[in-house]
């Protein structure tokens, strides 16, 4: 019990009550402010200001022409990444929205929130377009499948569901027993992964919704009581070839008494299921984990303040990215990637060029 309460805490905020408020406003115009260094590589190029909280999370368009943010002020606002101007503020969440999801053709943007509900939202009008209710607590991850027909949830209620994102009906519920912290959709929208609270991968059908594989990995060494376990999943990233998937997650150093096993990065080979790397960067909890699309590089972000690029074939780091006055909670890669896009603790969003 004290492990699943040290994670909650970790993880989670109050609930309150569902606003039936649905509005679309513009609030204070954002501050893009260019860096006369764009050309010169590690420099901001776009610092995207407005929001009056941390910002959670990220979703960019497949065609670069809007990035969605949001977080803890219980808003979503959407912009454009290239200019940095602040297109529009979308107001009906009650509580924080903790995750963001866009449809591959940009028509739909979904939004999770702590007021147990998911809103589908038109972006380029600002509308939104259905509430999908059922889920009996936050509602913490959403994906969408690449063909865009499906949308993945998950929750505290220890449910997982499958929804039609062009009707708005519940597909398919699961009940894995336990809460899946972290979700992702693979490529050919065939395959859910789930990262759980206690450290397990699982990998399930969508069409049937069968179990597929579960990747387990291994126990602390020398654990302190008999319940310790592997980090819960907080972060997952696939390689563009879906061959290599990353999960981020705690390193105890935020922790009085050792509760996982202190390894806040575990890199696996999806085909063979082998866990190839599992080590600790020492820096608290890995909040986010990109790839880039050539799938060469990784991104992660932390309580740290810096980002940190690495080398997905070496495991070394190849670079910092530093400017941020919070830690880092979203990143998104560019499609070409030369840029990349970060969320932070700080209420700031920076475009950098990598």
């Amino acid at each position: 019990m004290q492990m699943q309460s040290s994670i909650l805490k970790a993880l989670t905020a109050t609930t309150l009550t569902l606003s039936t408020i649905v509005n679309v406003i513009n609030l204070t115009p954002a501050i893009a402010e260019p860096n006369p260094k764009t050309q010169q590589l590690n420099q901001v190029v776009l610092t995207l200001s407005g929001h009056q909280e941390p910002v959670r999370t990220l979703a960019l368009s497949k065609d670069e022409q809007i990035l969605a943010s949001s977080g803890d002020d219980k808003v979503i606002k959407v912009w454009n990444p290239k200019t940095g101007v602040l297109i529009s503020t979308l107001t009906g969440h009650s509580e924080r929205v903790i995750s963001l999801a866009m449809s591959p053709d940009a028509q739909t943007l979904a939004s999770a929130s702590a007021d147990k509900t998911i809103k589908l939202w038109n972006p380029k009008t600002g509308k939104l377009i259905r509430t999908l209710t059922g889920h009996t607590n936050q509602v913490i991850n959403i994906d969408i499948s690449p063909n865009g027909q499906t949308l993945v949830s998950t929750s505290y209620d220890k449910t997982i569901k499958l929804w039609n994102l062009k009707t708005g009906q519940l597909i398919r519920s699961l009940k894995p027993g336990k809460i899946s912290t972290a979700i992702l959709i693979t490529p050919d929208s065939k395959t859910r992964i789930s990262g759980m609270e206690d450290g397990r991968i699982q990998l399930w059908n969508i069409s049937n919704g069968r179990l597929l594989r579960t990747l387990i990995p291994p126990r602390p060494v020398n654990p302190m009581y008999d319940q310790a376990r592997a980090s819960a999943v907080i972060s997952l990233a696939l390689s563009p070839d879906g061959q290599t998937l990353i999960n981020g997650g705690y390193d105890d150093s935020h922790q009085s008494l050792q509760e996982t096993d202190g390894k806040n990065i575990k890199i696996w080979n999806l085909k063979t299921g082998k866990l190839m790397h599992n080590f600790s960067i020492g820096i608290g909890p890995i909040n986010a984990v990109a790839i880039s699309p050539d799938g060469k590089t990784f991104a992660i972000g932390s309580l740290s303040r810096e980002i940190q690029l690495w080398d997905l074939k070496t495991v070394k780091v190849v670079n910092k990215l530093s400017g941020h006055g919070g830690g880092i909670y979203a990143l998104a890669w560019s499609k070409d990637g030369k840029n990349l896009i970060s969320g932070s603790g700080d209420k700031s969003i920076k475009i950098w060029r990598v």
